[in-house]
């Protein structure tokens, strides 16, 4: 820290209870999902957990866009990166960032100040934006809706 940057002001308990609380929730889905059996469809694994079958699929018989995540975030915590990525590419990278933020959350909740990478609007909203849009691209291939959009002139 130079002279110039302003003090950082300590966390409070409630704070700090907060970045406990988010990174439990992340690390019982990351638990959550590691124990599952990834679906041989691609899509579907989150059916394991009692819940029902896609509304999208189950009335037009197409994917939506966040179909294949809870497959994507199992095949990734079992090891199958190439798998993973073949379910729902987007649902890797929040996967990827769910592990990154359980300890950077733990950690900044202990010290009490942010770790190494302070959230900010101008940081969170890009990277938000980049999965949003992988998502979108994914759902496309999917879909088939990527060479639909080719033939439009």
């Amino acid at each position: 820290m130079t002279k110039h940057d302003p003090p950082s002001n300590p966390f409070s308990t409630r704070h700090r209870m907060i970045l406990v609380v988010l990174a439990l929730a992340l690390l019982a889905l990351l638990v959550t999902a590691a124990r599952l059996e990834p679906s041989s469809r691609g899509f579907g694994t989150h059916q394991q957990l009692g819940l029902g079958e896609c509304f999208v699929v189950q009335q037009w018989g197409v994917r939506c866009p966040s179909c294949g995540m809870t497959t994507a975030w199992t095949r990734l915590l079992h090891g199958d990166l190439q798998g993973a990525v073949a379910a729902n590419t987007g649902g890797v990278l929040l996967c990827v960032a769910a592990m990154a933020a359980v300890p950077w959350l733990l950690a900044s909740a202990a010290v009490g100040r942010w770790c190494y990478l302070r959230p900010t609007a101008s940081l969170v909203l890009p990277a938000v934006a980049v999965v949003a849009l992988i998502v979108v691209f994914d759902w496309m291939r999917h879909t088939g809706l990527a060479l639909l959009l080719e033939r439009i002139p």
